[in-house]
């Protein structure tokens, strides 16, 4: 399985609403095509030529929203799901994008009570249990974050993201084999998943286990070769092998005297 981005996922998941019989087609699989390929800036242009006819539309509004989330630009990803939000408070699609995108500007306080009042509109939507339980961990209530994960696995056990987020969380806690067991899961899932890559090389190196954290820092570099986060967790990890087998191999080690004279 392959992960998609946030504006893909979104499409395939927007509500049933009632529209303007008046509303300017939009082609969805234009949109999820140059959303896989990265051309945010081309989804942008078709959505605003939308808007320009119809500043209402209420699918271009989201659209608009969530690849402005893609760029890194919350705070207006947030103005375009207030929009849609106000011409239909039960979206708990947008009540989500929303909740995340505050998240992602570390407002998770602000994030939780979007993502709980999605889960009241929808008590099986993963991923608003993922999205939660992310903002709890950073607000360190670590049990309440388990849980929501756990939720989201009992819906989905093939959902890789809560399978990631709870291995970091056991990581956190330190307990790296059981968080490696969940990065395996996802990683048989999903075998190119950066994340669950990264952070099982994490994982060992925090165990210890230097060689093995090379491994998974180098199959996460196979995908993202450019990542400077990787290829510094890499260099680390080699110079803590490296001073290792120096200290190990060196001539210089004095054996201790275990016998002593009387």
């Amino acid at each position: 399985m392959i992960i998609v981005s946030f504006i893909v996922i979104s499409l395939l998941a927007l509500p049933s609403v009632s529209y303007n019989q008046n509303d300017v087609p939009i082609d969805f699989d234009k949109i999820i095509e140059l959303s896989q390929n990265k051309k945010y800036q081309q989804i942008i242009s078709y959505v605003d030529a939308i808007l320009e006819k119809n500043q209402d539309h209420y699918m271009a509004l989201f659209v608009k929203g969530s690849v402005l989330y893609e760029l890194d630009k919350n705070y207006e990803s947030i103005e375009y799901f207030d929009m849609v939000l106000q011409m239909n408070p039960q979206d708990a699609l947008a009540l989500k994008s929303k909740g995340k995108a505050l998240a992602s500007l570390e407002k998770y306080e602000e994030a939780i009570p979007y993502f709980d009042r999605a889960l009241e509109i929808d008590s099986f939507f993963v991923e608003a249990y993922n999205n939660r339980g992310h903002s709890l961990y950073h607000l360190g209530k670590y049990q309440e974050a388990i849980t929501d994960f756990d939720k989201a696995l009992e819906i989905d056990p093939a959902y890789v993201r809560a399978l990631n987020n709870k291995g970091i969380l056991l990581a956190k806690l330190g307990e790296y084999q059981e968080a490696i067991t969940y990065f395996d899961k996802a990683l048989s899932i999903d075998p190119t998943y950066l994340k669950a890559l990264n952070n099982k090389g994490f994982t060992h190196y925090r165990l210890g286990t230097y060689e093995e954290a090379i491994t998974y820092f180098d199959k996460a570099l196979e995908i993202e070769p450019e990542n400077d986060e990787l290829l510094k967790k890499k260099k680390r990890t080699l110079d803590v092998l490296t001073t290792i087998n120096a200290i190990l191999n060196t001539d210089s080690v004095v054996e201790p005297d275990w016998i002593q004279n009387n």
